[in-house]
């Protein structure tokens, strides 16, 4: 896999804007991709674990094309079945992931044979017994609450004043926690891509986020009020934590000597920086890849939360606010 080119930090011809509300959207979507990775199942290695959901949003497309279908197969007994699911070649599963043939291959054939994937010679497919497991279940339920959180804290900060979501046309008996699941799934390799182009590959993201994450965690909220008056509120690098090789490793779930390779030649190019025996994602970089990815993230936390509004998990979320909204 070749690197990204070094940023190139000469000053841009006009650059782009950046609001408040932008750079505060894209952190939370940091968080939640986050937060959805923390929930990821353990079992899986870091690959495999992306793997697995590639092929079940491949399996279920057809399956849940329409909002008619979307809403049949929402809840969360109802998974698509297996004659609904369509089976995808291992080559697209590769070309979606800029990855090499071989390489998925090889990690699909050791997934076959753990039965989280079968394959015959129409391609493979996550069976449908895998979504009957009580750990599915709970991942499912997870993935609805994290998408609930994340529309609040987007809420909380006018997001979609400007941007309106629609009254479903359904309102199903049961919450639909698998359509929800399936939608943000969907968000999340959609954004994920994009960022990764930024990165260099997905180990390269990963490390990339959760630096950047630990580095103004103790932040917290305060910077997103759109007080700034020349755009983003961007932490400035004397304010940030550094972050030890040991425990980004620890907490992104990578071994050591991976971790520390990958930020040393993250470093070369100027993703990150070494400072006072850690790592930190510098100001610079971060203004330079959320130019690129505001708008991508604005036109795809759009689609995912028109998406839930329709099938009715909005207006779910909304019967049921969190504690600090129900008074």
């Amino acid at each position: 896999m070749a690197s990204p080119p070094p940023l190139d930090h000469t000053p841009a011809m006009n650059p782009r804007s950046l609001t408040a509300l932008e750079s505060a959207a894209l952190n939370i979507s940091r968080g939640a991709l986050l937060a959805l990775w923390q929930g990821r199942d353990k079992s899986l290695d870091p690959m495999d674990a992306l793997l697995v959901a590639t092929i079940v949003q491949a399996n279920v497309d057809a399956a849940t094309a329409g909002l008619d279908e979307q809403v049949a197969f929402g809840a969360l007994d109802r998974p698509p079945p297996d004659m609904a699911r369509r089976r995808v070649s291992i080559s697209r599963v590769a070309d979606s992931l800029d990855l090499r043939f071989e390489t998925v291959r090889r990690r699909i054939n050791r997934l076959k044979a753990t039965g989280a994937i079968v394959s015959d010679a129409a391609g493979v497919i996550v069976p449908e017994s895998y979504f009957h497991t009580p750990a599915n279940a709970a991942t499912v339920i997870a993935i609805d609450a994290l998408a609930a959180h994340t529309y609040w804290r987007l809420a909380d900060l006018g997001y979609f004043n400007d941007r309106p979501l629609p009254s479903p046309p359904y309102h199903p008996p049961d919450h639909p926690y698998r359509a929800v699941a399936r939608h943000f799934m969907s968000y999340a390799l959609r954004i994920g891509g994009e960022m990764r182009l930024l990165c260099g590959d997905y180990m390269n993201l990963l490390l990339v986020l959760n630096l950047s994450y630990l580095n103004t965690a103790h932040v917290g909220d305060a910077r997103y009020p759109a007080k700034e008056a020349d755009g983003a509120p961007l932490v400035a690098d004397a304010d940030k934590a550094p972050v030890s090789i040991a425990a980004l490793a620890r907490d992104s779930g990578v071994p050591f000597e991976t971790t520390r390779r990958r930020l040393a030649k993250l470093a070369e190019q100027d993703i990150c920086r070494a400072v006072g025996g850690g790592y930190i994602i510098p100001a610079d970089t971060i203004l330079r890849f959320a130019q690129t990815l505001a708008p991508v993230n604005e036109m795809n936390l759009t689609r995912l939360y028109r998406n839930c509004a329709l099938v009715g998990a909005v207006e779910g979320w909304q019967a049921k606010p969190p504690m600090s909204k129900a008074s």
